[in-house]
This record gives C-alpha cells, sequence and structure tokens, in this order.
C-alpha cells in the first residue's frame, strides 16, 4: 500500500466482505492494468484502440467497466442513479475512491461484483463472439452477493446519526434515531440530515456559525431558513467515528439519544479520534 495518495482506499478494499478474485480485480481496476484495446496499443503499435462492443474511439479502462453502454444500462438496473452513472472521471481509482466515500460497505462490494461480471462479459464478446443480455449480467452478480441489495437495502432496522460542529471542529452536539423498519441508505440519509438541522436549531445563535454533515440538500434547502449562512460539507469515511458511534449505541439499544455540550466521555474520545484522521 504505501504511502500514495490512495493508501486508504487500499485499505480498505481489502476489507470489504467478497470474493477475493473480485478484490484481485478491482485492485487492477483501480491501477488500470487490464487489457483494454488503449493499454495494448500502447505496447504494441497499429492495434485498434476502440470499444470493442460500442465502438466508440480511444477509450481507456473507465469506459469499459462504467461508460459503455452495456455496462452502464447494468449499473441502472442495479439501482444507481444518473447523477452516479453520468459524472465524468478521467481514472478510474477516482470513481472508486467516489463510490466509496458514499456507499457503505455491502453496495461498494457489490458495485465490484458488478464491475467484475461486465468485464467477464466483455471477455465473452472478444473472445466467443457472445454477450450477455444486460439482465443476465446483473443476475449472475446478485448471485456472487447473498442477499443482494444496492445501497443497502437493509432487511433488519436502522439507526442514523449526526452531529453539530462549529468553525474549529469541535462538536456542540449530536444524535441518533432508531428506525425499526427497513429503508434505503439515501432515505435514511435524508433523516439524518433532517435530524441534524433540528437539532442545529437551538445552536443558531452561538457565536461562531454552526456546520452540520448530511446528504441530499436539495430536498431539505427549506431548512437553511433557521440559519444565517450554512454549509455542506462531504466528509470522507475516516471521519465519521462519532456518527458511527452514535449508529451502533441506539441500534444496539433501539432507542433515541441526543446530546448538547455535556457529551459523554466515549463520544469526546471519538471526537478526539476524528480529529487526528
Amino acid at each position: 500500500m504505501g504511502l500514495g495518495p490512495h493508501r486508504f482506499f487500499w485499505k480498505a478494499l481489502w476489507k470489504l466482505d467478497t470474493i477475493p478474485k473480485v478484490r484481485v480485480f478491482t485492485w487492477r481496476v483501480g491501477h488500470e492494468i487490464l487489457p483494454t484495446n488503449v493499454k495494448i496499443a500502447s505496447i504494441q503499435r497499429g492495434s485498434g484502440q476502440g470499444c470493442p462492443r460500442c465502438g466508440a474511439e480511444y477509450k481507456p479502462l473507465i469506459h469499459a467497466v462504467k461508460d459503455c453502454h452495456t455496462s452502464r444500462t447494468t449499473l441502472s438496473i442495479g439501482g444507481w442513479n444518473e447523477i452516479t452513472i453520468l459524472k465524468g472521471y478521467k481514472s478510474c481509482i477516482d470513481w472508486l475512491e467516489d463510490m466509496m466515500r458514499v456507499l457503505d460497505k455491502r453496495a461498494m462490494a457489490n458495485l465490484m461484483t458488478t464491475m467484475w461480471n461486465c468485464w467477464n462479459n466483455r471477455n465473452n464478446f472478444i473472445f466467443r463472439g457472445k454477450e450477455k443480455e444486460v439482465q443476465v449480467i446483473w443476475d449472475r452478480a446478485s448471485t456472487l452477493s447473498q442477499d443482494f441489495r444496492i445501497c443497502n437495502l437493509m432487511n433488519e432496522p436502522i439507526g442514523y446519526g449526526a452531529i453539530a460542529r462549529d468553525d474549529d471542529g469541535f462538536v456542540l452536539g449530536g444524535g441518533g434515531v432508531f428506525i425499526e423498519k427497513t429503508m434505503l441508505v439515501e432515505e435514511a440519509e435524508c433523516h439524518a440530515f433532517k435530524a441534524s438541522i433540528k437539532m442545529a436549531c437551538p445552536l443558531k445563535n452561538h457565536s461562531t456559525d454552526v456546520r452540520i454533515n448530511g446528504a441530499r440538500i436539495k430536498a431539505c434547502k427549506e431548512a437553511f431558513i433557521n440559519f444565517k449562512s450554512a454549509d455542506l460539507i462531504w466528509t470522507s469515511r475516516s471521519c465519521n467515528v462519532v456518527t458511527d458511534l452514535i449508529c451502533t449505541k441506539i441500534c444496539k439499544e433501539a432507542g433515541t439519544w441526543f446530546f448538547y455540550m455535556d457529551y459523554p466521555m466515549d463520544i469526546h474520545d471519538a471526537a478526539i479520534c476524528d480529529a487526528t484522521l
């Protein structure tokens, strides 16, 4: 792994719960060492650089696993929204790192499995002249992942947590709620964002601006009328120690828990850990 700029991604990759060959495949995707036509043409002169499936000219690996029509359609069937699919990336590692920031561990493992099946389908088309239907590719990916769910559609009850910080990163308050029903992770994030707005309202007269970590700002933008100024901050997974602690606690106790400046010592220790990551 070394001390490269993507070391946190590589470290997290090997901990994901999926079959070893999928993890190795994703490692190769991140390093872009798979034999695409562009890669082959850089070694062997005269080789074509276009996509063998859609005919697009000079398309790198990111095109094969994400942007090619077959791959994109497979991802669409899997439940990824258009923003996730249509956003452009110059390299595979940038895309994978972005996905790891917004997906939970199960959904990220499922994405890797889907990519692996799309690549196998591409190879079958090149070497055997046969290409499976998109639905078949998706079904095979689903079979490899037990209880396959995109975006963490969970069978068990879930919980969400939120924290409020000042400009210096000091935790002013936080809390979480236990929900005894099934929902998508995006819906849970929306609930967490609304809860963070309500939690921060009593702090709006604080001497410093309050920042909240949340998601889906478009659906909740009307809540910002309670504040003089507001920032939406996308936080990396390495900075979620406090909220993870809150979610674990409220799911274990199946209850609701909120706190302000008088937060317990375990929250204090987690906040210090967040600040040092």
